[in-house]
């Protein structure tokens, strides 16, 4: 592997100057590489982008000549790569790590330096190793992801609320730090690779001014520390913990084959010890967030019933599981991530080699999900347990849908336990819900009642009568005790009924199908 890049802040902020010059942004280079040709990149492929600059390279454009450089590793002119590092200068930039002259007297990368749009930065840049398609090799094992379909998952899951400090556990290349920085005051970075910490350094260095960060002054608003999980930070606490940890459950062996996946432990072991020692890192009412695998066995019913088993009972949990996948499928998903089909005996031994590890242990599923985990408050009596399985799409970033939805749980049952907590509160169905009927075309009434939310995350549920009855009056004019009375009224329903009506419309609540009435400011 080529060494991870240098930590210079002079030729940090020229390298800065020369991608804004140069105009690298995700949609400039959408804009220049044209529809297909975009397109076709997200897919790994790269012969329509290398069409589409032929042009701009032959013109000597700078976005081109970064484009051809950094996304497609195709060395460039040593003409073309003055232009593109205009101020840092040619020299400057192969003593930051980032190119190299080959044979032929041009220059390469060494390195993946991607253009990387949010939501709530604006345009930054990512540096990271080189992906297999550009190395043209499966990945070596102390490879250095960069901005990929996980880490973009958990920037998305991960509440945006203002904390003191946020801790960001098995960095890898510093994306979570990147976005923990727009609203935490202070963030610590660990990894149990130094080359991680020093991709994550750089990169927060270049995007230094997105971050309101001083780079003569890194260590006001970032603390980097090397080693394994919470041992960097033991004694410590924080307000906010995210980690894409090294989930993947790979067969054991002496020597970890990707270190950015893979502890070489036996299973889950490796997320249920994270799972059932967070606490020990958070203040209390202090969060955590994140992916994890988790194994199933033939015998064991639900999905959840090992993992709800192992935060401590000071601990709220809520888990949601994405999808799960059997042994062969899981094995062929993460021998594609590392590109092991570059070598077929390779790929078939590692493959072979998964299904007899999960044979030994009678593993027949294997789940991927998220898992939100806060350390409750002395005082908080409720405990929130929480576990459910969507497969569907849903709206991303969806942290604020389950914030408010954690928000409201706690709400409820901090409320008196001598009645309903929502008896006297106005509801109102959003404009993002709406019903739909199922029936047979000879059926005389709708068979199935459904509500759907076309935000957050994108919840369908199944009504019974009763609770479609409320949703259908819940205007806001009426307090959601007197319709739910009206409706146990109008079906007769007895005690036990309504109050399995009440729990009902209690959870729609939570889950975001009605919200409090907030009547429009008409004296203005």
């Amino acid at each position: 592997m080529h060494p991870a890049p240098r930590d210079h802040v002079e030729s940090i902020a020229a390298l800065r100057h020369d991608l804004n010059t140069a105009g690298y942004t995700a949609d400039n280079v959408a804009a220049l590489l044209g529809e297909t040709a975009a397109a076709a990149l997200s897919r790994d492929q790269h012969v329509p982008a290398r069409r589409a600059l032929t042009q701009p390279l032959a013109e000597g454009d700078a976005l081109a000549g970064i484009i051809s450089c950094f996304m497609l590793a195709d060395p460039i002119s040593i003409a073309l790569a003055e232009r593109v590092f205009a101020t840092l200068g040619l020299e400057a930039a192969m003593a930051l790590n980032i190119v190299a002259r080959n044979a032929q007297n041009e220059i390469v990368a060494t390195v993946d330096l991607s253009a990387y749009a949010t939501d709530h930065l604006g345009d930054l840049w990512v540096a990271s190793d080189q992906t297999a398609l550009q190395l043209g090799t499966a990945l070596p094992a102390d490879h250095i992801l960069g901005v990929g379909k996980a880490s973009l998952t958990l920037a998305e899951i991960t509440p945006r609320h203002q904390v003191d400090t946020a801790l960001d556990i098995g960095t890898g290349c510093g994306v979570q730090a990147l976005h923990l920085l727009s609203h935490a005051k202070h963030v610590t970075v660990t990894d149990i690779s130094q080359r991680a910490l020093d991709f994550a350094r750089f990169n927060i260095l270049l995007n230094a001014p997105a971050l309101d960060v001083d780079p003569n002054n890194l260590a006001d608003r970032v603390t980097v520390a090397a080693g394994n999980m919470l041992e960097p930070v033991a004694e410590q606490t924080f307000d906010l913990v995210v980690t894409n940890p090294p989930f993947v459950i790979a067969p054991t062996t002496s020597t970890v084959t990707h270190t950015y996946r893979e502890t070489g432990r036996t299973g889950d072991q490796l997320v249920q010890d994270l799972i059932s020692t967070i606490d020990t890192v958070l203040v209390d009412g202090g969060q955590a967030v994140m992916l994890a695998n988790w194994e199933m066995y033939g015998d064991q019913e639900p999905w959840h019933a090992r993992l709800q088993s192992w935060p401590d009972q000071s601990m709220d949990i809520w888990a949601i599981q994405r999808s799960s996948s059997d042994p062969a499928q899981y094995a062929e998903m993460w021998l594609q991530d590392s590109s092991e089909h570059f070598d077929p005996d390779i790929y078939n031994e590692a493959y072979a080699r998964y299904l007899a590890d999960f044979e030994a242990r009678g593993v027949t599923q294997i789940g991927f999900g998220w898992v939100w985990l806060r350390k409750r408050h002395p005082a908080q009596a409720a405990p929130l347990r929480k576990f459910e399985y969507l497969t569907q799409a849903v709206h991303q970033p969806v942290a604020a849908a389950w914030a408010d939805s954690i928000t409201r749980y706690d709400t409820v049952h901090q409320a008196p336990a001598d009645g309903w907590a929502l008896a006297d509160v106005h509801l109102v169905a959003p404009d993002w819900i709406t019903a739909e009927q199922y029936q047979r075309f000879t059926a005389e009434h709708p068979e199935v009642l459904m509500a759907r939310s076309g935000a957050g995350f994108g919840r369908q549920v199944r009504l019974d009568t009763a609770t479609a009855a409320v949703l259908g009056a819940a205007d806001g004019e009426l307090a959601a005790g007197q319709i739910v009375a009206a409706v146990a009224g109008l079906l007769g329903l007895d005690d036990e009924q309504t109050d399995a009506l009440q729990d009902n419309i209690t959870t729609l609540y939570i889950d975001g199908f009605v919200e409090v009435f907030e009547p429009a400011d008409t004296t203005g």
